[in-house]
C-alpha cells in the first residue's frame, strides 16, 4: 500500500482539482478555406502554437517535427530541411528541378522546397494538415500542408528582446516590436539572427565550424483595418549562410574534408491581403512575389589529396539555383442562410527556376531553366444537413504547364490537367464528441529526369544503357485517401483525444531510384531518376492527447502510427520490393510531455519523443536507428523578465538524419560498399532570456 500511497495521492489532487481548472484553449485552423476550430476539421491536423514552439526553445520547424504525428524530415545538408508527411516526400535535390509532395506555406506564401527557410520567429501557430490537400494547394500538397502564421500586430505597444546561449557555440539574437501607429493602422517588425558552430569536428583544416549555422530573419508587418475591410502588407527575408560538411568516411563526428561545402539560401518574400466584406460575400485577395537565390555545395570524396595515394580521386559538386515566384489568390465567400457556406477561388502561379552547375566531372558548367505556370478554379460547399450531420464537398481543377530546357540539348514541355477534391460527412455525436469521414484525391505532377543523357554512354551493360534512355521523363501520380475520425473532449473541455485512421493508396506512384556507375580512378557516377513503376499503400493512425490536470499542471501525448509498403516495384538493380517498408515511414513516432507551474515564479517541462527505425531510401537497405530522446526546460518569470534553462537530447542518443547505402567512398578500403550516416544533434543546453515591455 505504502507504494500505491504516491500515484494515488497525485490520480486523486488531479481529479479533484479539475473541478476549479480552467477548459482548454480553443485552437482556430487558418489554413482551411475558412477559420475553423481545430475540432472541427475534418482532416489529420496537428497545430503547434507560440507557446509550445517557445517551451521547446524551436528555431526551426526541425526542432518541432518529432512531436507532430507521421511528420519526418530528411537532411543531406545543414538541417532537416525535407520533409514527409505520411513517408510521402522528397529526401533530397541535386541537379534535377522536383515538385514537392508536401506544400510548405508561411503567410500564405508558397515556400515548397525551400525548407531551410522554416525558422520560427515571431511564428504564431505552425498548421499541419495531413493527407493530400487537393482543394486548397492543388499539385504540391499530395501529402499534405504545412502552414507556419506569423503573430499580427497588436492594439497596445509590445516590445520584446531575446538572447540565447549553449554549448557548441550556440547563440541567437531577436527583437520584435509591434505598436499601433493610429486606431486603423499598425505594424510588427521582428528579426533575429542564429549562430552555431555545428556538431562537427573538421580533424584536417582543424576546425569546429565547417558544419555550422549562420541564420538572419526578418519579418514585418503593416495592418491597416476599418469598417468592413483589412489590408496586410508583409515582407519576409531569410538569409542563410551555413556550412555543409556532415559526412565522415569514418561514420564519426570528425570529418577529413579539404573542400568544405556551403547550404545557403537568401529569399525575399513582398504579400499583399485584402479582406472585406460586399454585402453577404466575403472577398479575399493574396498577392505574393518571391525571389530566393541557393547554394548547395559539398566535398565529393570527403577527404583530402593525399589520404590514399594511387587510390583516390577528389572532386568537388555546387548547385546553384535561383527562383522568382509569382501568386494571385481571389476566394469569396457566401454564407446561404444560416447552414451553409459557399466558396469560389481562382489561383494563378508562375515560377521561374534557374540551375548553375559546377562539377568536377563535368566539361563544364552545367545549365537549365525549369519554368511552371499554374491555373486553377475551386469550390467548396460546406452545408448542415440537420442539427447533427454536416457535409462539406471540395473540388480544384489545375491546369500545369511546364517547359524544361538545358545545356545539354534536353527538352522537354507538359501541358496537364489536374483534378482533386474531398468530400466529408461530419457528425455531431453530441457537445463532447465529433465523427467525421473523409475521402480525397491528391496529385503530383511529372517531370523530366535531367542527367541520363549524358550519362548513357558510361553504363556497363545494354540493360542500363537501355534503361537510362527509357526514363527521360516520368508521368503524374494520384493519391487517393480515405480517414475516419473522432474528436473528443471531456472533464468541460479539459481534456481532448483526437484520433484519426486512414488509408492512402497512391497510384503511378514516383519512387526514385539510381544507378552507381564506376569511373576509371575509382570515383562513381551517382545516376539519380525517378519513374512510375510502382503502386505503394500507406494506412496508420494520428492520435493526440491534451489534458490540463490542473490549473498547474498540463499534460500532452501524441502518437503516430504508419504501415507504408510498395504493392509491386523492380529497383533499378532488378530487385523486387514488393511488400517492402517504404522510405523515411518509420512505424511508431511519439512525444509525451509534462508541463508544471508549481508557483508564480518557476515552471518545469520535461518531455520524450521518440521513433522507430526506417530505411533511408527505396535504393538500398541502409536504416536509421530508433530513438528515444529526453528535454527538460525549467523558467523562472519575474515581471517582464523570463529565463529558461533548457537541455536537449539530455540522454545523448546518437540521432542520424541521412544515410547512404549503395556505394563507398574510403580509398582506404578500396572503394568497398558501406553505410554512411549524417548525425543529428547529441545533448545540448543552453539559457534563454527574454525581456518585454
Amino acid at each position: 500500500m505504502k507504494h500505491l500511497s504516491m500515484p494515488s495521492s497525485l490520480a486523486a489532487f488531479c481529479l479533484s482539482s479539475c473541478a476549479v481548472a480552467q477548459p482548454l484553449e480553443e485552437i482556430i485552423v487558418t489554413a482551411e478555406h475558412r477559420p475553423v476550430g481545430v475540432a472541427e476539421v475534418a482532416t489529420s491536423v496537428t497545430v503547434v502554437t507560440s507557446d509550445t514552439i517557445a517551451a521547446r526553445t524551436a528555431q526551426h520547424l526541425e526542432d518541432l517535427m518529432r512531436s507532430i504525428p507521421n511528420l519526418n524530415a530528411a537532411s543531406g545538408a545543414s538541417r532537416n530541411r525535407f520533409f514527409q508527411i505520411r513517408g510521402i516526400g522528397e529526401r533530397s535535390q541535386y541537379q534535377e528541378p522536383i515538385n514537392p509532395s508536401v506544400g510548405l506555406i508561411v503567410d500564405g506564401v508558397d515556400f515548397s522546397g525551400l525548407g531551410l527557410g522554416a525558422t520560427t520567429l515571431d511564428i504564431d501557430q505552425v498548421e499541419v494538415l495531413r493527407g493530400p490537400q487537393g482543394t486548397l494547394h492543388g499539385a504540391n500538397a499530395l501529402a499534405g500542408l504545412i502552414s507556419l502564421q506569423s503573430a499580427r500586430p497588436t492594439d497596445r505597444p509590445y516590445t520584446e528582446l531575446g538572447a540565447t546561449l549553449g554549448n557548441y557555440g550556440d547563440q541567437r539574437v531577436s527583437f520584435i516590436d509591434s505598436r499601433p501607429l493610429s486606431p486603423e493602422f499598425a505594424y510588427r517588425f521582428a528579426i533575429s539572427n542564429t549562430q552555431h558552430d555545428g556538431y562537427i569536428k573538421n580533424t584536417f583544416l582543424n576546425r569546429s565550424d565547417t558544419n555550422n549555422i549562420d541564420e538572419t530573419t526578418v519579418r514585418g508587418r503593416l495592418r491597416w483595418s476599418a469598417g468592413d475591410h483589412a489590408t496586410d502588407l508583409g515582407i519576409f527575408n531569410f538569409e542563410a549562410n551555413n556550412g555543409f560538411d556532415a559526412f565522415s568516411l569514418d561514420n564519426t563526428r570528425r570529418t577529413l574534408s579539404d573542400e568544405p561545402g556551403q547550404d545557403q539560401q537568401d529569399s525575399t518574400a513582398v504579400w499583399l491581403r485584402h479582406t472585406r466584406s460586399i454585402g453577404d460575400i466575403d472577398l479575399t485577395i493574396q498577392a505574393n512575389t518571391v525571389q530566393s537565390d541557393t547554394l548547395y555545395s559539398y566535398d565529393e570524396d570527403w577527404s583530402f589529396v593525399g589520404i590514399a595515394p594511387g587510390w583516390e580521386y577528389s572532386s568537388f559538386d555546387a548547385y546553384k539555383r535561383t527562383y522568382d515566384t509569382n501568386e494571385l489568390d481571389i476566394k469569396l465567400q457566401q454564407a446561404i442562410g444560416t447552414d451553409q457556406t459557399l466558396t469560389l477561388g481562382a489561383y494563378m502561379r508562375t515560377n521561374e527556376e534557374h540551375l548553375l552547375r559546377t562539377y568536377t566531372y563535368l566539361n563544364g558548367p552545367f545549365n537549365s531553366r525549369y519554368d511552371t505556370d499554374y491555373k486553377a478554379i475551386y469550390g467548396q460547399w460546406d452545408a448542415a444537413l440537420n442539427t447533427n450531420l454536416a457535409i462539406q464537398a471540395g473540388l480544384r481543377f489545375e491546369e500545369r504547364d511546364a517547359d524544361y530546357r538545358d545545356s545539354e540539348a534536353l527538352t522537354n514541355s507538359d501541358d496537364d490537367n489536374f483534378l482533386g477534391g474531398k468530400l466529408a460527412l461530419l457528425w455531431s455525436i453530441n457537445d463532447e464528441h465529433r465523427a467525421y469521414f473523409s475521402v480525397s484525391k491528391g496529385y503530383r505532377a511529372g517531370g523530366v529526369n535531367t542527367n541520363v543523357l549524358a550519362s548513357i554512354p558510361t553504363a556497363e551493360t545494354a540493360d542500363q544503357r537501355a534503361l537510362l534512355a527509357s526514363q527521360q521523363v516520368f508521368g503524374a501520380e494520384t493519391l487517393w485517401n480515405l480517414e475516419l475520425g473522432l474528436r473528443s473532449q471531456w472533464l468541460d473541455h479539459r481534456l481532448s483525444l483526437f484520433t484519426t485512421l486512414f488509408s492512402m493508396q497512391r497510384d503511378n506512384q514516383q519512387v526514385k531510384g539510381s544507378l552507381v556507375l564506376p569511373r576509371a580512378d575509382g570515383s562513381t557516377n551517382f545516376i539519380d531518376y525517378i519513374n512510375n513503376a510502382a503502386e505503394g499503400t500507406s494506412e496508420g493512425l494520428e492520435s493526440e492527447l491534451k489534458w490540463r490536470a490542473t490549473d498547474q499542471l498540463n499534460l500532452q501525448a501524441a502518437l503516430g502510427l504508419l504501415w507504408s509498403e510498395f504493392d509491386s516495384y523492380n529497383n533499378a538493380e532488378g530487385a523486387d520490393l514488393s511488400g517492402r517498408e517504404q522510405a523515411q515511414a518509420p512505424t511508431y513516432q511519439y512525444s509525451v510531455s509534462a508541463d508544471w507551474q508549481w508557483n508564480p515564479q518557476w515552471r518545469f517541462r520535461v518531455e520524450m519523443d521518440g521513433r522507430d527505425s526506417y530505411y533511408f531510401s527505396d535504393r538500398h537497405d541502409t536504416r536509421s536507428d530508433g530513438i528515444a530522446l529526453l528535454h527538460s526546460r525549467v523558467t523562472f518569470e519575474q515581471g517582464s523578465l523570463s529565463v529558461s534553462f533548457w537541455g536537449k537530447n539530455l540522454n545523448d542518443e546518437t540521432v542520424t538524419v541521412r544515410g547512404f547505402g549503395s556505394f563507398g567512398n574510403d580509398p582506404r578500403k578500396f572503394y568497398e560498399t558501406e553505410p554512411y550516416y549524417q548525425f543529428g544533434a547529441p545533448r545540448t543546453y543552453g539559457l534563454t532570456a527574454r525581456y518585454t515591455l
